[in-house]
């Protein structure tokens, strides 16, 4: 069997038709889920591209790797998928956006177009500074029509079809991973699109969740709200952007679509598994929060469709992780897991069975940009745990309020069930780590880079200079 794994940028996990948001436009992921399994709970391993990229492709936690932020991408050192399954015997090739390191090294057998990181984003060293990001209103002012020139996921899209072409007479099993920056901002996108949305949405009234007042924001999360200058995001303005991700969506699907005739055509159907992800969510505005980087469903959950040969439909509720994809894949191309990693193969609940040994929670993190202190999530049975080093923890039921309007922490916190719930999931974040020692050790890594860098006291450029050399990564070995 051969598997191509196709990942999205900022694709929030509810925003495909087949998972129930009745305006989005994805006949090809809709088509995926025909015949594969979706899982329903599948979050982030950390809200942000450059850690959560890291995490997909080392199985690792990022609290493992040290890849905190936009400035600290992966460059190799640690086990990667496409060295593991090298060395036993199957190739994995890349094409599109990886977001690591521009000098690292990653054992692809081919690949065109890696989309590496090449300028550190600079505001994760100003945490306690409670700055707003420089630059971040044009984020809001620059979503529209694009101009009609070639983007980056036109030449990806291109590449992968003419690789299919290439390659369809390779007799050994493969992996084909392909990377798109849609639907991540500032949502260019063609005109019949914007059309499309523009004219949809006039009638739609917002959704509450994204005008005031946000009543879950605490001390933390009203930090990152000011860096990406959410107070800018006027009705007109959370209209358009609602317009242009929905659009980015449709766009994105297009080039999925394309890749799926593709795999029909080519008579590869029988023999390919197909696996559709994101890196993270796209917060949309809910609870006042832009782009991502916070752990409300918007931006942790993420897509996760796995498309099997002759498979029947089915939905899966268990929680997985972005971590986990990596011994998936080997699992699925029977090769040994890997020693020491974090994530579990979720292959055993694709084949159907139950009772597998995979813990019963999905975790998420956050030491970047934005807050002062870490960010933490455990996502168990129907519940929500985000744990602030800065702030007292908050706990949502998601089966009786899917919008997380309703902290039990705050609102019933001294009742002996939420006591008995809050000392579950604070057992299931220590078996995982200790956040206190994380965000302590990330603030001292970062406190050493804007050293190493030379930057001034105080946030004048948002993005500049060279990355400076990685420490080892927390003692991990290949």
């Amino acid at each position: 069997m051969n598997i191509i794994s196709i990942m999205s940028d900022e694709h929030s996990g509810s925003a495909i038709f087949s998972s129930g948001d009745k305006h989005v436009v994805s006949p090809a992921l809709d088509r995926m889920a025909g015949h594969g399994v979706t899982f329903s709970n599948a979050y982030t391993s950390c809200p942000l591209c450059v850690p959560a990229r890291a995490s997909w492709f080392t199985g690792q936690y990022v609290c493992r790797l040290g890849t905190w932020d936009n400035s600290t991408p992966y460059d190799g050192k640690a086990l990667g998928i496409a060295e593991h399954m090298e060395k036993h015997g199957v190739p994995v090739y890349q094409i599109g956006k990886t977001h690591f390191h521009c000098d690292g090294e990653y054992h692809f057998a081919g690949g065109d177009n890696l989309g590496l990181l090449r300028i550190p984003d600079l505001g994760c060293y100003y945490r306690d500074d409670h700055v707003i990001r420089i630059g971040a209103e044009k984020r809001f002012q620059e979503i529209g029509v694009s101009d009609g020139t070639e983007r980056f996921d036109d030449k990806v899209v291109k590449s992968t079809l003419s690789w299919l072409d290439g390659h369809k007479g390779l007799k050994e099993p493969w992996v084909l991973q392909v990377g798109f920056i849609e639907p991540h901002f500032p949502f260019h996108v063609r005109q019949e699109n914007w059309d499309y949305f523009e004219n949809l949405f006039k009638d739609v009234e917002l959704p509450k969740e994204v005008l005031p007042p946000y009543t879950s924001l605490n001390d933390s999360l009203q930090s990152l709200r000011r860096y990406f200058f959410g107070e800018m995001a006027t009705e007109e303005i959370i209209r358009n952007v609602r317009i242009g991700y929905y659009a980015a969506i449709k766009e994105l699907d297009e080039k999925i679509g394309m890749i799926l005739d593709k795999v029909d055509q080519l008579g590869l159907a029988d023999d390919t598994m197909i696996v559709y992800t994101s890196d993270h969510g796209e917060q949309l505005g809910y609870h006042g929060l832009w782009w991502k980087c916070c752990m409300f469903e918007q931006s942790a959950r993420i897509p996760m469709i796995v498309s099997l040969p002759k498979s029947e439909k089915r939905v899966v509720s268990e929680p997985v992780s972005l971590a986990d994809l990596f011994p998936t894949i080997c699992d699925a191309m029977h090769v040994p897991l890997p020693e020491h990693i974090d994530g579990q193969s979720f292959w055993p609940l694709v084949r159907g069975e139950e009772n597998c040994g995979r813990r019963d929670f999905a975790f998420s993190e956050f030491n970047a940009h934005g807050i002062p202190g870490g960010m933490f999530m455990i996502r168990w049975k129907k519940y929500k745990y985000v744990f602030y080093t800065e702030d007292s923890p908050q706990l949502f039921d998601l089966e009786n309020d899917p919008l997380e309007n309703h902290d039990l922490v705050r609102e019933r916190g001294e009742s002996d069930e939420v006591r008995t719930v809050l000392d579950e999931c604070r057992s299931r974040l220590m078996s995982v780590c200790d956040p206190f020692e994380v965000t302590a050790r990330a603030k001292a890594f970062q406190k050493e880079m804007k050293r190493k860098l030379g930057l001034p006291d105080e946030y004048l450029i948002g993005r500049g200079g060279a990355f400076v050399p990685h420490p080892d990564y927390s003692g991990m070995k290949k």
